[in-house]
Order: C-alpha cells, then sequence, then structure tokens
C-alpha cells in the first residue's frame, strides 16, 4: 500500500457546546464585498490551499455521549478511520474533533487553541 493522503486530527474538551460551534470556529466567512475571509481555525493552524470539503467535524453529542470520551470513540466514524486510527496512541478524552484532510495544507499545527493529535497517512 502506497500513502494516498493524510489527517491532520484536532481536540478539543469542554470548548464546543455543539458541532454548530466548532463550524462557527473553523468555517471560512464571506464579507459583503462576497471575499472569502478566513476563520480563526484557519488562521491559528495556517491552513493553506482550503477545501471546505475536506474538513470534518465530530461532537460527542452527535455521536450519542454527553461526556467526553477517548479519541477511539470519538474517530471511529471519520473518514478513512479504519486506516488511520489504529495509529492513534492518546487515550484522553475529547468531546470535540477537527480531521483536516488533504488536498488543505496544515502549515501550524500546534498553532491552534485545541489540542493538535497528530497527521496520520491514509492509505491506498
Amino acid at each position: 500500500m502506497t500513502e494516498v493522503g493524510v489527517v491532520h486530527v484536532f481536540l478539543s474538551r469542554g470548548r464546543f457546546s455543539s458541532e454548530e460551534a466548532v463550524r462557527d470556529y473553523i468555517d471560512q466567512r464571506w464579507s459583503e464585498n462576497g471575499d472569502a475571509e478566513p476563520s480563526a481555525f484557519m488562521g491559528e493552524a495556517g491552513i493553506a490551499e482550503f477545501n471546505p470539503m475536506c474538513v470534518e467535524v465530530i461532537h460527542a453529542q452527535d455521536i450519542g455521549h454527553l461526556a467526553p470520551v477517548p479519541p477511539a470513540v470519538l474517530l471511529r466514524e471519520a473518514s478513512y478511520a479504519d486506516q488511520w486510527l489504529p495509529q492513534v496512541e492518546s487515550a484522553e478524552p475529547a468531546d470535540a474533533a477537527i480531521c483536516v484532510f488533504a488536498p488543505n495544507i496544515v502549515t501550524n499545527p500546534y498553532g491552534t487553541s485545541l489540542r493538535y493529535l497528530g497527521q496520520f497517512a491514509i492509505r491506498g
């Protein structure tokens, strides 16, 4: 198998009350003139080549949990999780996750106010 892409995974605990709250933090905005304005997350993480269709948000409430859960539980339904989730070594509970897939480019993953879990290979 060869590497066909990567996913950058960011976790949070107690910061976001819902998936909508996470989306407010990560989704770009549009000015009155129709110009794209980067979100706080995009600026903090240094995201280039932004493709919103390749960013997934998972909130514990949306998968039936009212409290933080280990990443293995929170992330199991993420795209390609069967390929990259076994690489995750953290068991620290979280209640929200952001998965940034290629072609998005993350240039400053440790610059966010979230816990950066790491970059994981997707193989095909």
